[in-house]
């Protein structure tokens, strides 16, 4: 029953929230557009399972995963797209529907490149704006996690078919010019394996863009994510970027570090512990 309810909640408040009857000025008349090329609810950039297309070089100082090695190699490919928006993309309110899906794989140079696990994550997201300094995300949220074909052959490690399915609720702050703060809290109402698995999960993080601090070509950004689930007791998950930043039309060119340290960014091993420093290259669609 609470589940439902938590659901129902989750539903029915987002559109409260877009007819709450604010007026709107003579000059903002209502217009729809379909496929918007802009977003009202920024990604994450620190969150090492956003939707992006990118590469990594991975070294770990700590990694707990069976028979894998010091370095691999991160792929990611997937966007989050706009589906229709309520406003002209010239005003920084209003709702818009989004959807996203990716890949996100990882592999072992020192076994031919072997794949050691990969997760497909898809998501369908409410994102509403009603002011210049909050945005709000409602959505629903599913990861489906594998381990390797080589990496079962090698070692006979069994599948723990880890497969998260959740509503969530963001709440993003833009507090001063190229800052932003966030909070979310995700969750699950569809887990495969509910010995291990747990309900909830949260999120918060800031981040820093300024995409003309050189001429008008070049910026750079900065950005942090924490993240905990119960079912890791809770226990914090850090994600530290910084590097330079390019945007051209819509998209944004990423070149940079990372620093992580947590549960293992592959589903599959999420009872795993590892640290690791990367730099990467990364396209924002």
């Amino acid at each position: 029953m609470i589940k439902r309810a938590t659901f129902l909640l989750f539903i029915i408040l987002p559109f409260s929230l877009c007819f709450d009857g604010t007026a709107l000025a003579d000059d903002e008349t209502s217009s729809g557009i379909f496929f918007p090329q802009t977003r009202l609810y920024p990604s994450y950039i620190a969150n090492p399972l956003r939707y992006t297309f990118g590469v990594q070089n991975m070294r770990f100082s700590k990694t707990d995963i069976v028979d894998t090695s010091e370095r691999r190699y991160d792929l990611k490919v997937g966007a989050n797209l706009g589906v229709y928006r309520n406003q002209p993309e010239t005003l920084k309110r209003g709702w818009q529907v989004s959807v996203g899906g990716g890949f996100h794989g990882q592999f072992d140079p020192a076994s031919s490149e072997d794949n050691v696990g990969w997760d497909g994550i898809i998501s369908v997201s409410l994102e509403l704006r009603q002011s210049e300094a909050l945005a709000h995300r409602f959505g629903i949220h599913h990861i489906s996690s594998h381990v390797g074909d080589e990496l079962i052959e090698r070692t006979g490690i069994v599948r723990k078919n880890y497969t998260r399915q959740e509503i969530r609720y963001g709440l993003m702050w833009f507090m001063l010019p190229h800052w932003q703060s966030y909070f979310e809290l995700g969750q699950a109402y569809d887990l495969r394996n509910k010995h291990i698995q747990k309900l909830w999960r949260s999120e918060l993080g800031v981040q820093y863009e300024n995409e003309k601090y050189w001429r008008t070509d070049f910026g750079w950004y900065m950005a942090a994510d924490f993240s905990g689930y119960e079912e890791n007791n809770w226990a914090i998950n850090t994600s530290l970027h910084l590097g330079i930043l390019s945007k051209v039309a819509d998209r944004s060119y990423r070149i940079g570090f990372e620093l992580y340290e947590g549960r293992s960014t592959l589903g599959e091993f999420f009872l795993n512990k590892e640290k690791s420093i990367s730099f990467g290259i990364w396209v924002d669609i």
